[in-house]
């Protein structure tokens, strides 16, 4: 069918951005267009990201359920929201606008490294056939010679329907990891897991935290076969960060 001839074109080519990275040339800005990101005491990027940009965290506490992590402010993404009835049919329909615009699709026909995770925002409908929302999201790569502190400024998209967005607040994440192909029912499984794992542990400020939302975070080509890695986060911003 049309619509599973588009999906592979779509894998295939996150295959080979994934496995071959862009010259530095692609990504070259100049020092007025880099901002910084707040700084985090945080190692080298971990396994899971797979050489690719990824951002930087601090691990503030590890259980045999969870993770929890502390991401930095002003980190940013290049985003779109789905609203459908499926998280399966709404996330390809996101990944594939997100995909155009870092191959080209923006206001300087630049392409754009690949990073990870493909984060996902899932606000749950309100009832059993109400539809979703989902905020499917690609981490900004950081700046040449920036390390893990600075992301380029992004090309404006020419999909009014694509957005270049900041987090705003510092944010903790209850980190839930998971392997397998990620599709709706593993991550809402995943989601229970947590949920019930914060409410064992008497975090039930962060158990709540993810009724309202949670998101999803993928670290893999579609094509990788062993050792996948998933994730479900509740997060919870930093209580003293102010937003306008």
């Amino acid at each position: 069918t049309g619509d599973m001839a588009r999906a592979a074109v779509v894998l295939l080519a996150l295959l080979a951005l994934a496995c071959a990275r862009p010259s530095s040339s692609a990504r070259v800005l100049n020092a007025a267009e880099t901002s910084d990101v707040a700084s985090v005491e945080a190692s080298d990027a971990p396994a899971f990201c797979h050489g690719i940009d990824c951002p930087a965290f601090d691990v503030v506490k590890t259980t045999d359920a969870y993770e929890v992590r502390k991401y930095p402010g002003e980190l940013k993404w290049t985003t779109t929201t789905v609203t459908g009835l499926t998280y399966d049919a709404a996330v390809s329909a996101g990944f594939e606008r997100l995909f155009g615009y870092i191959s080209g699709a923006n206001a300087k026909r630049e392409k754009i490294e690949m990073t990870a995770p493909v984060r996902v925002r899932v606000v749950p409908g309100e009832g059993p056939f109400c539809e979703s929302n989902f905020t499917v999201s690609f981490f900004v790569p950081f700046a040449p010679d920036g390390g893990r502190a600075t992301q380029i400024d992004p090309p404006k998209p020419v999909d009014e329907r694509v957005k270049n967005e900041v987090d705003a607040c510092a944010f903790t994440a209850r980190v839930k990891t998971f392997g397998g192909w990620a599709r709706e029912t593993s991550i809402l499984a995943a989601a229970t897991d947590l949920s019930d794992a914060l409410r064992a542990d008497g975090e039930v400020d962060a158990a709540n935290a993810g009724k309202d939302h949670f998101f999803y975070a993928g670290y893999d080509s579609p094509f990788t076969i062993a050792g996948r890695h998933n994730e479900v986060w509740f997060v919870v911003p930093d209580p003293d960060c102010e937003t306008s």
